[in-house]
């Protein structure tokens, strides 16, 4: 008979990798055979944690990440967490110009916010869609809806991140358009800071543009 460890990497990756608890214990269910003891779900919150970094027991290899921390309920398998592809324009010209864009897309690409892209599968939050590439892989970007960075010195916390396509990328990041709470998609586990949403309508959507 297979592990709960085994078994629960197993749930994960039929769920696309990343879950919230009550999604994962259903599929435990469907994969686990025979019987399961009244704290069946116990086992499965400390199976993770015992094989989190990010948990205060963990008791080594370090097989799942959490999104937020402990008690926010969501997990993923760190074999799934992968770096965004890079374009194909990352060398410019100038040595100026290409720190400017490299430095630029690695505050957008940080570890929580392929974390949060992964939660969303990529599809944006806004539209519903997502890139294809050649490869099969799904493409989108995660928005600093406050921006990191002077003169907005917003945080990188998952409150203050939207999963995005390009396209509404680039309108939010010129303030084109306005962000409502109620416009976005939402994915168990992520809950987006009204406070930030605020922020971008009055101090970047009012002002057209960064």
């Amino acid at each position: 008979m297979s592990t709960w460890l085994d078994d629960i990497s197993s749930a994960l990756a039929n769920l696309g990798g990343i879950a919230h608890y009550e999604s994962l214990y259903p599929e435990v269910k469907k994969v686990r055979s025979g019987t399961f003891p009244d704290s069946w779900k116990k086992i499965i919150q400390r199976t993770i944690q015992d094989h989190s970094a990010d948990s205060d027991g963990f008791k080594g290899n370090n097989i799942f990440y959490s999104v937020k921390g402990i008690g926010s309920g969501v997990w993923g398998l760190r074999s799934h967490l992968i770096s965004t592809p890079s374009a194909s324009d990352i060398e410019p010209p100038s040595a100026p110009e290409r720190l400017l864009i490299e430095t630029y897309r690695v505050l957008r690409d940080t570890e929580l916010a392929r974390k949060i892209k992964a939660l969303h599968k990529n599809i944006c939050q806004l539209c519903g869609q997502t890139v294809m590439l050649k490869d099969g892989a799904t493409y989108a970007e995660a928005h600093h809806i406050k921006p990191l960075g002077s003169p907005h010195n917003g945080p990188d916390v998952a409150e203050n991140i939207v999963v995005l396509c390009p396209n509404h990328h680039v309108m939010l990041d010129y303030g084109t358009i306005p962000l409502e709470g109620k416009d976005l998609r939402s994915s168990q586990g992520h809950v987006i800071g009204g406070a930030y949403i605020a922020y971008h309508n009055e101090n970047i959507f009012s002002q057209g543009r960064l």
